[in-house]
């Protein structure tokens, strides 16, 4: 058995490492992306999901002229990703408009509901937190301010729940935010500083993450079986006619 052993087991290495890099290549389309804002925490006065050119927004906080919030805009369907590799889900904008003290919102949740050609399933919504620090504009700031600007605010974010897959030729994947970037996405920062009294927009970065368990597609699976059938055979009459027990 020694002689089967040697042939099968490379022969089984190379075919699952065959399936997995041809699996993972392939990039993945979407065909469509569509916002809704939800659970804010803290402040007052919300108003969600309201449509803003391109946007969807949410608005919170008592005015002195115009609402804060955010809006986000998904970058145009259909569009490829490539898993692993990083793309630009959106644009986020920060409405820094001046508003009284404790009326802010200090998180907010934006749903993602996601289609995806070839997934099952085709749908899946992915959920996401941004962390909103609207400062009082006392001074020092503690975030880095334009000159002769009231204190900048920040926004971050959190990947709520990286458990919802969709899968695509049998490899489960999960969208996972990266990190906001102004230039293209050469440099990502987990972090946004937006300036007082302006309407302050960045890219929003994020990439598909594979699970670490894959299942081969039922072809790969028989194409491998298949293989491995023949070298068995092979084997076996090379056993034989050397007069080698089987």
């Amino acid at each position: 058995m020694k002689t089967l052993s040697k042939l099968v087991w490379p022969a089984v290495f190379a075919a699952s490492a065959l399936i997995s890099i041809n699996a993972s290549a392939a990039p993945v389309s979407f065909t469509a992306n569509t916002p809704t804002w939800s659970g804010a925490v803290g402040g007052s006065n919300y108003v969600y999901n309201a449509a803003n050119g391109g946007f969807t927004d949410i608005r919170w906080g008592t005015p002195t002229n115009a609402p804060s919030g955010l809006g986000f805009n998904p970058t145009d369907t259909p569009f490829d990703a490539i898993p692993n590799i990083m793309f630009e889900l959106g644009l986020l904008q920060h409405y820094n408009n001046p508003i009284t003290a404790n009326t802010a919102a200090t998180s907010v949740n934006l749903n993602l509901a996601t289609t995806v050609a070839d997934a099952a399933p085709a749908s899946q919504s992915f959920d996401f937190m941004f962390r909103i620090d609207e400062t009082t504009n006392a001074y020092p700031c503690s975030y880095p301010t334009d000159s002769g600007k009231p204190c900048a605010d920040r926004i971050t974010f959190g990947n709520v729940d990286l458990t919802k897959f969709f899968a695509i030729g049998g490899i489960n994947y999960t969208l996972q935010l990266i990190g906001f970037s102004n230039d293209g996405g050469a440099t990502t920062l987990e972090y946004f500083d937006s300036q007082e009294g302006l309407n302050n927009t960045v890219g929003l970065y994020a990439k598909l993450t594979e699970a670490a368990t894959q299942v081969p597609e039922p072809g790969s699976l028989a194409l491998l079986g298949l293989g491995l059938a023949g070298l068995v055979a092979v084997s076996r009459r090379k056993q034989k006619s050397s007069g080698l027990a089987a």
